[in-house]
């Protein structure tokens, strides 16, 4: 879809300027006219390049969050339930919201509505905004007439989805806070406290053991090149970064983290719930098993998972049955795949992934735990170690100082 930027002046002539996707300048004029605001001219963006120059500059921006579209469409479907007419819930709930993006989004959809258009095809206009599983689920509603019902599992798995997400957050965090600490104390100790002793050893004229005198080197070297060791600490972070979101970095770190022991533990039960999670509200809301095979594949949120997933789905649609082929990949729990074989031979497998999901969901709160748990001393451990190290590296020729004197008296 064409992505614009565009200046419009309001009703008491004040200017503005922002961007937006519409399908052509027609359509540009008509969303902004319904919020008030009058087009004074236009420009076709390149989509892909803006789209990611509008996300990096988005920072200050209050974007929606998966709370705010589980609010949305709760009271959507609350309204829908009640009889009102999808238009009119669609005025409500985009007056609801403080998010002028969301705000936005809600009113061109229910411009769309208004013209004969349906709910499903007015969301996907906004995937940053509506993932393909609440699309699909809409539209699976739309055609089966159980609109409001397709909401309401809609928010409930953006609910756990984001419920999830924190839970990941959770465990990353304390490792993260650590790891910043630890390298904050070293460079402090390499650039304060060891040049101090440098400074006071080689007045004595002492021999050093061998872990003082690489210590000491190493010191001097960070105090001759002290900018470039902060800027290694910026540029490395960033390198990083930018490689973990390449495909090899992005697949090295995928299975890494899935196969390092007790922590990889935790995220393949995290990817493995999010997945079923996934698959079972897509399954509840009527959307046919290989999309919602699809679509689960893409929020496992690992590409180990997802891979084996699209594996399933490929086997699936040459006619064998789904429990067998997972079991076959050998990166699912027997819990989830007898599970599936049972759905499967009783025709039940939507409720089956919903007993699953639960249990996980369940099993992932304890994981995080137990993983918080054990990462405290682990951490403290490991800093413990390199702090002590360093102390004893600094203090042990002070248990020489009588052969150290007569050295520095024999040069004097």
């Amino acid at each position: 879809m064409p992505h614009f930027s565009y200046s419009v002046r309001d009703r008491s002539g004040s200017a503005s300027t922002g961007q937006i996707f519409a399908d052509d300048e027609e359509d540009l004029r008509r969303i902004l006219r319904a919020n008030d605001l009058y087009l004074t001219s236009s420009r076709a963006l390149d989509t892909q390049r803006h789209q990611a120059k509008a996300e990096k500059s988005s920072l200050f921006v209050r974007k929606a969050t998966a709370q705010d579209m589980v609010i949305a469409l709760r009271q959507l479907a609350t309204l829908v339930k009640s009889g009102v007419p999808l238009n009119k819930g669609l005025e409500v709930v985009g007056a609801q919201t403080n998010k002028p993006k969301l705000q936005l989004a809600w009113r061109d959809i229910q411009l769309g509505v208004n013209e004969g258009k349906s709910l499903s095809q007015g969301m996907s206009k906004y995937p940053s905004i509506f993932n393909n599983l609440i699309v699909s689920l809409v539209e699976a509603g739309e055609v089966a007439g159980t609109l409001e019902h397709t909401m309401q599992i809609a928010s409930n798995n953006l609910d756990r989805e984001d419920s999830m997400r924190r839970k990941v957050k959770a465990a990353m965090f304390y490792p993260k806070i650590v790891l910043a600490a630890a390298v904050g104390t070293i460079v402090a100790m390499l650039l304060i406290v060891v040049p101090v002793f440098a400074n006071v050893y080689s007045g004595l004229h002492a021999t050093l053991p061998v872990a003082t005198t690489a210590l000491m080197a190493l010191s001097a070297l960070c105090v001759r090149f002290w900018y470039l060791l902060f800027l290694s600490l910026i540029v490395v972070p960033m390198l990083f970064n930018r490689w973990a979101k390449t495909g090899p970095g992005s697949r090295f770190l995928d299975v890494l983290a899935i196969r390092l022991p007790v922590y990889g533990i935790v995220f393949r039960k995290i990817a493995i719930a999010r997945f079923v999670e996934t698959l079972s509200g897509a399954l509840k809301g009527g959307v046919p098993i290989l999309r919602a095979l699809a679509i689960s594949a893409n929020t496992a949120g690992n590409s180990v998972i997802r891979d084996a997933v699209m594996e399933v789905a490929t086997a699936v649609r040459s006619g064998s049955p789904m429990g067998i082929t997972m079991e076959k990949t050998g990166e699912f729990p027997l819990l989830v795949t007898r599970m599936v074989q049972a759905g499967e031979e009783t025709s039940n497998l939507d409720d089956m992934l919903d007993e699953v999901s639960v249990f996980y969901e369940r099993d992932v709160d304890y994981e995080v735990e137990r993983f918080t748990r054990m990462i405290e001393p682990l951490m403290t451990i490991v800093i413990g170690g390199i702090v002590a190290f360093v102390l004893i590296a600094l203090y042990s020729p002070i248990f020489h100082l009588g052969e150290a004197f007569r050295n520095s008296m024999q040069h004097r």
